[in-house]
């Protein structure tokens, strides 16, 4: 199954060859990129470029999903495209950044004026909730990932909206300060309405993030970097396949807040880079290289909000849906100098084909002064009355077990679809399964997330900001066939899955997170072979505090609610078809 799935997407990427030439840089080149495109030349869209909303005062704003035409690059002739459009906007493709400020609720009204879908012909009316009329006047639902929301504002995927309506979104900012992200979540075709463009920040600010540039770099030095990876066909349109579904996509090139392998002037001085992987199924690994030496930085958060210090690093992995929060020092970069945001991540990650996308975008130095407040300010991030407390070793209410499984055509090999506990979200009577039973509002649970295929998953939760536990190897066969999982059928084997605990492999120890993911998260990798655990506070008041009677450790969410909500893989390829499972939170 491994050869035969990653041949057909290398003989894929081949086949479209023919319109395609090689980049020749100084450094590993992307594997093919449209004629007469070239790197470094196109300048990155910073903050205020991008459009900004003020929401930090409260108050509604209106925005618009509308078809337009975006320059993805002067060497190219303009795409069609998908915006989110503020009033009085000009945005062609992704949407505003809207900057909130926590404990301050604010209105989002948004209305759908979609036409014709830049990728109509991959719409597949074979995927639950899918229907001809996506083709020519597609369903939208706007998600706020990473936000504490209640189940009437948090953009479910059946929660959508057509041609013609709108929704109004409440959202509370019940949270700690944040690098958010909305982006469209509409049942089956969420991964071609992202594609095409509904996607954007959202910052949330408080006390340690006040955004003013006191204690960390603010625009014009705080910047947002949008990463997608795209394929372009010779009139500029997307590339994307055709109908029927396909497991994985991975473009061609890099994208950054739409441009492709943009350049960003940078002063000598610190840069806040709030990190997005909005890329549909590409992981990450990503270094900065100034000739053939990679720059330490440093990353002050992660999903959730700030650490509780800033963690050096020269790598960062980043999977689909994830997040991160650099500051990276140009201090030293004379002017004209440059450094290329590398990556080298497989595809699919982390042992599939090499990866054909290297170069993600160059920073040149200005030589004037910029940001220069030492790091020491950066030592704690966080007051004291919020640190991050770690939940490792505190008592759980509940451990459950949940698998990560894909099923295979018996005659082929490939993929036919990718499941939480070999169950569809949708089975055929219409009505989404429960996939596991109720949790209690204010529990603190944890999830072990058993991953038996052959790829990494990022795993997400609505509502909830979790901390990852660990990571322990499984005797995946040993695990598969106690589970009496048929590879080739949707909904075989037990359920609720077994416990992992017989199944570790023999002599594997729990692998504690890296020093960059001991914060708060709502999207975690899921290795394959291994169970992956997670603590999940469903609610502020999950932990007592055992100093003070009465009293709760902080969490980074503010708000308890109740209802139905979702959990899914985020390459979205996956949780199209049908990685995806609800859950209910009661009182």
């Amino acid at each position: 199954m491994e050869i035969t799935r990653r041949g057909l997407l290398g003989a894929s990427a081949a086949a479209g060859a023919g319109l395609l030439m090689p980049l020749r840089l100084p450094m590993a080149a992307n594997a093919a990129i449209p004629l007469g495109v070239t790197a470094f030349t196109e300048q990155l869209p910073t903050l205020a470029q991008m459009g900004v909303i003020d929401a930090t005062k409260g108050g509604t704003a209106k925005i618009r999903m509308v078809n337009a035409t975006h320059s993805f690059h002067k060497g190219m002739p303009t795409t069609p495209t998908f915006a989110y459009r503020s009033d009085g906007g000009v945005q062609d493709y992704l949407g505003p950044v809207i900057v909130a400020k926590r404990n301050v609720p604010f209105n989002l009204t948004v209305v759908n004026e979609l036409g014709v879908h830049p990728l109509a012909n991959a719409v597949d009316t074979g995927i639950m909730g899918t229907t001809d009329l996506d083709r020519t006047a597609p369903r939208a639902s706007v998600h706020l990932h990473g936000g504490n929301t209640d189940p009437a504002n948090d953009g479910d995927p059946l929660d959508f909206f057509g041609h013609g309506k709108s929704r109004t979104y409440h959202y509370g900012n019940t949270q700690e300060a944040a690098g958010l992200w909305y982006h469209d979540h509409a049942l089956g075709i969420t991964r071609l309405n992202v594609f095409a463009g509904l996607a954007s920040g959202y910052l949330v600010r408080d006390a340690n993030d006040p955004g003013d540039g006191s204690v960390l770099p603010a625009p014009p030095y705080e910047v947002p970097l949008v990463l997608q990876d795209r394929t372009f066909a010779e009139k500029g349109t997307f590339d994307y396949p055709a109908s029927p579904w396909q497991p994985e996509f991975f473009g061609d090139v890099a994208t950054v807040n739409g441009k492709i392998m943009p350049n960003l002037n940078v002063d000598r001085g610190k840069y806040r880079f709030r990190v997005y992987n909005g890329s549909n199924a590409r992981f990450y690994n990503l270094r900065f290289m100034s000739r053939s030496t990679a720059l330490p930085f440093f990353q002050i958060g992660t999903d959730g909000g700030l650490l509780n210090r800033p963690v050096r690093l020269t790598i960062l992995l980043l999977a689909p849906g994830e997040r991160a929060d650099l500051v990276v020092d140009f201090a030293e970069l004379a002017k004209g100098a440059t450094v290329i945001l590398s990556n080298d991540a497989a595809e699919p990650y982390p042992a599939g084909d090499p990866c054909a996308v290297t170069q993600i975008m160059q920073f040149t130095g200005t030589g004037a002064r910029g940001w220069t407040k030492p790091l020491t300010v950066l030592r704690d991030l966080r007051s004291k009355t919020d640190r991050i407390t770690r939940l490792a070793g505190r008592r759980v209410d509940k451990t459950r077990s949940m698998t990560l499984v894909e099923v295979h055509d018996a005659l082929t090999g490939e993929p036919t679809m990718v499941l939480m506990n070999n169950r569809n979200f949708m089975p055929m009577d219409g009505i989404p399964m429960e996939g596991m039973s109720t949790v209690k509002s204010n529990a603190l649970e944890e999830w072990e997330l058993i991953n038996t295929t052959i790829d990494a998953h990022p795993m997400h939760l609505h509502f909830a900001q979790f901390q990852v536990i660990n990571r322990q190897a499984i005797d995946r066969d040993s695990y598969y066939a106690a589970a009496g999982y048929d590879d080739h059928v949707a909904g075989s084997g037990l359920f609720p899955p077994p416990a992992v605990g017989p199944y570790l492999t023999a002599g594997s120890s729990p692998r504690p997170p890296a020093a960059n993911e001991v914060g708060w998260k709502d999207t975690v990798v899921c290795l394959p072979g291994e169970v992956t655990r997670i603590r999940i506070p469903f609610g502020p008041n999950a932990v007592p505090n055992p100093l003070a009677r009465g009293r709760y450790l902080p969490m980074a969410i503010g708000a308890a609610h109740t209802g139905k909500y979702v959990s899914h893989c985020h390459i979205l390829e996956h949780e199209e078809n049908d990685m995806m499972m609800r859950f209910t939170i009661e009182k």
